[in-house]
């Protein structure tokens, strides 16, 4: 959570924003913690997903049953992102030394954008596909492994930087284009291409990585997907990356 904090800040803190939709906000600032699964647990014959927060879905249902309407909820969720505190969490002591409370977004986020954010959540969430509008050559992906895993860092914008009058985007890891078309290049089949992302996502290490040392200091390594996809599930990914981008 405060590595979150950090990059967040340091990216508005450099960056011109592009306008978003609200599903592009909540995809900006609240899926890698609230919607992006980053290992599994098993206990006791059942499998369950493990998030770095709590999970959107239950948030949204427990908030609803903790308010009478949309007003309220809207109310809640503007006051928490803006001011998080114990005692306002909808969670108990455990969840929150677990979790740790969310980095504020106070300042990051205009009162029309949370707003925006705040009535999607009650209204529209889960009932769209994550796609990212703000990019040029935005990726409407069809495949759920990647939109689910892959895109909220490797696709999403989260904002742009103006270097001599250029415009780049910046995202929260390198490029899925850029990726997929570096390791063409240091590959010489389909098959070594998916072997690759197959070892990799189980098990990143520096010594792997298609970047420099300067790239990986800037966007650290990838959590591992050991254990959170099955073998043919990171087959398909890697496919689909091979013949998608």
């Amino acid at each position: 959570m405060k590595f979150k904090s950090i990059i967040i800040s340091s990216l508005f803190a450099t960056s011109i924003l592009c306008a978003q939709s609200a599903s592009s906000l909540f995809n900006t600032h609240c899926s890698s913690c609230h919607a992006d699964v980053i290992s599994v647990n098993e206990t006791g014959g059942m499998v369950t997903n493990v998030y770095e927060a709590p999970y959107v879905k239950d948030i949204i249902r427990t908030l609803k049953k903790e308010t009478i309407n949309q007003a309220q909820f809207v109310s809640f969720i503007k006051d928490y992102i803006n001011m998080p505190s114990k005692r306002k969490s909808l969670y108990g002591k455990k969840a929150l030394k677990e979790f740790g409370l969310m980095p504020s977004l106070s300042g990051v986020l205009t009162d029309n954008e949370s707003t925006r954010l705040a009535k999607y959540l009650y209204n529209d969430y889960g009932k769209e596909k994550i796609t990212n509008n703000k990019n040029k050559n935005a990726i409407n992906t069809k495949d759920s492994l990647f939109t689910t895993y892959c895109s909220s860092c490797h696709a999403v914008v989260l904002g742009v930087n103006a270097v001599c009058g250029v415009e780049s985007n910046v995202y929260g890891a390198p490029y899925v284009k850029d990726v997929v078309q570096n390791l063409k290049k240091e590959t010489k089949t389909k098959a070594e291409f998916v072997s690759f992302i197959k070892d990799y996502i189980n098990m990143p290490t520096k010594r792997k990585s298609l970047y420099s040392k300067k790239a990986v200091k800037k966007f650290g390594l990838m959590p591992s997907l050991s254990g959170v996809l099955t073998d043919k599930e990171s087959t398909k990914l890697a496919n689909d990356l091979y013949t998608n981008y």
